[in-house]
């Protein structure tokens, strides 16, 4: 090597290395403060894309988790509600029994058809009030979707349709027919029909049609005072179209939006009413019980044993359908709780995968730090030493 001053070569290597030292040892320093490998997308592109990736699974494994607790307890509140109606039509049965002893008069029966009247009522009210979140579980309802009838109508030349409602109405399109002094209503593919009678007379120009066995309901305003069987004939072919059907809550059990990770609970309608999602076990109750109900103390006896006879059996078919839904909903938590398990073991490995890629290994992190700090030292020291070597020229100059 050349003796010179200009370029101290030395001098520039012993920069370098020392500037490399400074680098590796802030790069350790980092890591250790932050706990993270990558800080950066200098530090590993390729590993920090992966690791995002794995942090978007993560982040959604998590919130699955999240989403089949709230699925779990919403099964549950609904479950809890069917408990009491099994427990209702439990109490049901041993009435009905009890109404087929021979020994008791009418208005005894008629005393146990008061509290089977009761129970029926208050299973329609625990159906309707079991919700979560303001979603209907076990009573899901239909409004009024089209038809020919709607509210705001003209019909005829003196009617106006006010009040055009439905409550736990099945799907279809109901048809109107009048025939002399009735009026009839017919679903088109349910084939449920109910008939009423047209008022006439002076009604104050109104006449409510409340077809209550359906779920519908409407009123004719009159421009006139009296009411005529003449004018209701421009109801006549007129439809009332009643749309909707039983919905299913969506529970996203995965990091994905396919179809094998979305888990259902499916609505239904356990009221003895008519309604949408309805079970014919259920609404037969509800008529038998209406019947049996309507029974007084001069009913002859054949008649109520007859009346309790089927009203037992349409208890034992409406329990079994309750134990099915129950059973049905039983299982649903069951198997929720083996995808909540399964999750859990995902989210542990993703996120051990994801550990291994960005976090800092303080063992092998340390013992850079150490080698760093040597280097920096050693670096320094010898950059101090080329720093001097360009005055061995003055003896040269002597």
């Amino acid at each position: 090597m050349s003796t010179v001053i200009n370029t101290n070569l030395a001098s520039l290597y012993a920069q370098n290395n020392l500037s490399g030292a400074q680098n590796a040892l802030a790069s350790s320093v980092m890591r250790l403060s932050s706990g993270l490998r990558i800080n950066s997308a200098k530090d590993d592109a390729a590993g920090l894309a992966i690791s995002q990736n794995m942090q978007g699974q993560i982040n959604s494994v998590n919130q699955s988790v999240r989403n089949l607790n709230d699925a779990t307890n919403l099964i549950q509140v609904a479950d809890t509600s069917m408990s009491t109606i099994h427990d209702m039509l439990l109490r049901m049965k041993q009435l009905a029994t009890q109404g087929y002893d021979g020994s008791l008069s009418g208005a005894q029966k008629m005393n146990i058809m008061d509290e089977i009247k009761q129970l029926n009522t208050e299973i329609n009210n625990t159906a309707e009030r079991t919700k979560f979140n303001g979603n209907s579980l076990i009573n899901v309802t239909t409004g009024i979707t089209g038809g020919t009838l709607t509210n705001g109508e003209v019909v005829g030349t003196t009617g106006t349709i006010t009040n055009l409602a439905s409550k736990g109405t099945l799907a279809d399109t109901y048809t109107i027919t009048i025939s002399g002094s009735n009026i009839t209503l017919t679903g088109a593919t349910s084939l449920l029909a109910q008939t009423k009678t047209i008022a006439t007379g002076s009604n104050g120009g109104k006449q409510e049609f409340n077809f209550d066995t359906l779920g519908i309901s409407f009123t004719m305003e009159h421009s006139g005072a009296t009411v005529s069987t003449a004018a209701a004939t421009s109801l006549n072919t007129l439809t009332v179209i009643v749309g909707g059907s039983n919905p299913s809550l969506d529970f996203q059990a995965g990091a994905d939006t396919q179809a094998a990770n979305l888990i259902s609970y499916q609505t239904i309608n356990v009221q003895t009413t008519s309604g949408t999602g309805s079970n014919a076990a259920m609404t037969d109750l509800g008529t038998q019980i209406t019947t049996v109900g309507a029974y007084t103390g001069a009913t002859a006896t054949t008649s109520w044993a007859s009346g309790f006879n089927t009203l037992g059996t349409n208890i034992d078919t409406a329990i079994n359908y309750i134990s099915d839904q129950r059973s049905v909903m039983g299982s649903l938590i069951n198997r929720i709780s083996y995808i909540s398990t399964n999750l859990q073991a995902q989210s542990t490995n993703l996120q051990s995968s994801k550990s291994a890629i960005t976090d800092t290994d303080f063992a092998a992190e340390t013992a850079k730090l150490t080698k760093g700090q040597i280097m920096q030292q050693a670096a320094t020291a010898m950059l101090a030493q080329a720093n001097q070597m360009p005055n061995v020229v003055l003896s040269l100059l002597k």
